[in-house]
């Protein structure tokens, strides 16, 4: 069975794109994840098309963005 796609929590909403790309460059050590972040949740760009970019599967790209929205949702209640 596949696995849900990563969600966002209501609170992130109110997270203006200045503060979504201070979270993601600051917190997110992984150059390859901050690509990841910033292409998925700032430019809306679909998993496949960001996993062609990196270099990664569509699969891959999803099992990233569970723990990169772990790492936002962590430092975004700061």
């Amino acid at each position: 069975m596949a696995k849900a796609r990563p969600k966002i929590s209501d609170d992130l909403f109110e997270l203006s794109n200045t503060q979504w790309k201070d979270i993601i460059n600051e917190r997110i050590k992984n150059e390859i994840d901050r690509t990841i972040a910033i292409r998925y949740y700032l430019d809306g760009v679909p998993q496949e098309d960001i996993g062609a970019e990196v270099g990664y599967s569509r699969s891959t790209v999803r099992d990233h963005l569970f723990k990169i929205i772990k790492i936002i949702e962590k430092y975004a209640k700061k």
